[in-house]
């Protein structure tokens, strides 16, 4: 009877060693797949970001340079703005939750093919006015709005964003995204945001800068250098809040995402 009772023990507790173990499996496992997981997002969004620097970068040089090289790009500019891996990263999501809310007389900088017109609310947009450097860039915005319901309210111009056409607190909103770094004086076209928004008016600026991460901010800091030469330079760890500072306007609301590579800021006069 003894010995009868002690295997059953014996088995009882064999059977949870068991159990604890393909527990402690299945932990070791969830968190292997959450580690890689976050390597994987942080791998795509470096990548993402390294690729905006580069291709952007190839165009420093010269306005016409940047002309002819995003006249090039133009057929293609999607796939790398608004592709599968963009997608993937939330930037639709981003533009749609920072643009919705715009209204009154907008204006957005550097508009490329228009992949911000659908996340506009055309019920609250008075006025749309888009600026772009490339002949190329603005007759795709401008197929693209000639569908949608903003394309009565919309008007594109070839201007350069550090000296717009426009005359002082003319608009309600100014838009940009992804172009501080590929603006050769970014402080410059900020003093101009500055200057054509009304008093009450505001900025939004989506915008890649360093990152918040501790490592990943430091390997953007160590990696600037080269990247500003092979990109010509290009600068993909800028501190977009200090930027707005400097032209005189103040932050008034800050949000990053992707780790600290994405930051939207809104600011005011």
């Amino acid at each position: 009877m003894a010995t009868s009772r002690a295997r059953s023990s014996a088995r009882a507790r064999a059977a949870t060693t068991r159990r604890a173990a393909r527990r402690g499996g299945a932990t070791r496992a969830t968190r292997g797949a959450t580690r890689a997981t976050r390597r994987a997002t942080l791998e795509a969004a470096v990548a993402l970001a390294a690729a905006r620097a580069l291709r952007a970068g190839d165009a420093r040089a010269t306005t016409a340079d940047v002309r002819t090289a995003y006249d090039a790009y133009a057929p293609t500019y999607d796939d790398l703005d608004g592709g599968g891996a963009a997608r993937a990263l939330g930037l639709d999501a981003l533009r749609a939750d920072a643009l919705a809310r715009c209204e009154g007389d907008v204006l957005e900088l550097a508009v490329g093919t228009g992949l911000n017109l659908r996340a506009y609310d055309a019920s609250r947009v008075r006025t749309y006015t888009a600026i772009d450097l490339s002949p190329g860039m603005l007759a795709r915005a401008r197929a693209r709005a000639a569908t949608m319901a903003l394309g009565e309210r919309a008007r594109f111009e070839e201007a350069d964003a550090t000296a717009l056409p426009f005359d002082d607190g003319s608009f309600d909103v100014v838009v940009d995204t992804f172009s501080l770094c590929v603006i050769e004086d970014p402080a410059a076209a900020l003093r101009e945001v500055r200057r054509v928004l009304r008093s009450n008016g505001r900025a939004v600026l989506i915008e890649h800068g360093k990152s918040d991460v501790g490592a990943l901010g430091a390997y953007q800091d160590l990696t600037s250098a080269p990247v500003k030469r092979m990109s010509k330079g290009c600068v993909w760890n800028q501190d977009v809040e200090a930027l707005v500072r400097q032209s005189g306007m103040r932050v008034v609301k800050t949000q990053r995402a992707l780790l600290g590579l994405l930051v939207v800021v809104e600011a005011a006069p």
